[in-house]
């Protein structure tokens, strides 16, 4: 996961540069230990769709609350631009997207959850 988003930004297919995109980095004492992205939703034609990418924890820092609030973050940052957000997650981290209030979307290949944002104002 991590090489690809290292691959998509030099290669420039995502740089999150477009409105309402973002890439958070969580670091301790100068290391990077956590990513988490923010996309328009390349999948739908909604414009008002975001999409989380490249949410990842370094091992031994799972467990802490990190990755919830890594999450948390692109949240509030989501609810100004988008009305949704979805993302496709590995099968073990469902329930961590299910606690912060995504649904499963059962009936889609492209993603496995989606949460809906109340306060989107564009």
């Amino acid at each position: 996961m991590l090489r690809r988003l290292d691959d998509n930004w030099r290669n420039g297919t995502n740089c999150f540069d477009l409105p309402g995109e973002k890439l958070l980095g969580l670091f301790s004492c100068h290391q990077l230990i956590g990513v988490g992205g923010l996309n328009q939703d390349p999948f739908m034609t909604n414009c008002r769709a975001g999409r989380v990418r490249h949410l990842y924890l370094g091992q031994c820092y799972r467990g802490m609350g990190l990755g919830t609030l890594l999450l948390q973050e692109i949240i509030q940052d989501a609810v100004i631009h988008f009305a949704l957000i979805n993302t496709h997650a590995p099968h073990a981290a469902y329930s961590f997207y299910e606690r912060l209030g995504f649904h499963c979307l059962a009936d889609q290949d492209i993603s496995t959850h989606r949460l809906q944002l109340i306060a989107a104002t564009k």
